[in-house]
């Protein structure tokens, strides 16, 4: 049974009402459950029996939860049952799903390198295409020069660790002395490879070099890191709490072209 709002009609079905408030410009009672159509005499009557019964408008895809606006429900989705509504995916858990809700999928290419224009999803993706080389504009910068960059902007150390002698890292390369017989061996930790210039990509990776990079929540989680974009891979994820992904990716502009002291939140 449905009831017009306005002349309190009773109709068979919600359709017949429906024909009937068209034609006569009537509208539903103005305290209506979401789902069994019954009404009340207030809104905090009918927000209780919604409540009670659980008759709100919106239901989670995975559960028969129902929810009173479409971003509780989405809110309810990630964070209980890691699902994406958008891309119907489901993960296997919260940092997983955060991961993809951060990504180009659903951000897009938003932050800019300020040197060469090229854009990334990520403060990460930016991070490690400068400290790789990788940059047209700024062949010459990496890993240690990119460092030194935020040592200066870091006098009080909240993200960078204050390395006394420090004067670069090591660089390591491997000859066809490698060869173990079997395949091009990384002496340092013993993985094998099949070519000997994929063991040289990982020698000059920042696998085996120190940690430049500290975790900013110094009690709790006190990560360590031995390159700038670890460090953006860490915050961005959000697994220890310091920050949103959004203030680093705020931050970090600031961090690389400008003169202010490193802030993250």
């Amino acid at each position: 049974m449905a009831t017009c709002g306005t002349c309190w009609r009773i109709f068979a079905n919600v359709r017949a009402r429906e024909q009937h408030m068209i034609a006569l410009d009537h509208d539903v009672p103005e305290h209506e459950c979401d789902s069994c159509l019954k009404y009340f005499a207030s809104r905090n009557a009918v927000i209780n029996h919604m409540n009670a019964k659980n008759h709100w408008y919106y239901e989670c895809a995975i559960c028969d939860e129902t929810w009173p606006t479409e971003e509780l429900k989405t809110e309810h989705e990630i964070d209980y049952h890691y699902f994406c509504s958008e891309c119907d995916r489901q993960f296997h858990d919260h940092n997983a799903i955060k991961m993809h809700l951060n990504s180009r999928i659903h951000r897009g290419l938003n932050i800019e390198c300020p040197f060469c224009n090229k854009y990334y999803a990520t403060a990460t993706g930016l991070t490690h295409h400068l400290e790789s080389g990788s940059c047209p504009s700024l062949p010459f910068l990496n890993r240690d020069e990119v460092y030194k960059l935020v040592r200066a902007k870091d006098p009080n150390g909240l993200i960078s660790k204050k390395l006394l002698g420090w004067n670069g890292s090591p660089q390591y390369e491997a000859t066809s002395a490698a060869w173990n017989g079997y395949a091009y061996e990384c002496y340092l930790c013993h993985r094998q490879f099949n070519k000997l210039s994929s063991l040289n990509q990982h020698l000059s990776s920042p696998t085996h070099q120190q940690n430049l990079y500290h975790c900013p929540k110094r009690s709790g989680c006190g990560r360590e890191f031995s390159s700038l974009a670890a460090l953006m891979n860490h915050l961005e994820s959000e697994s220890c709490g310091y920050t949103k992904f959004e203030n680093v990716q705020r931050a970090l502009p600031d961090i690389l072209s400008s003169d202010r002291l490193i802030k993250l939140n």
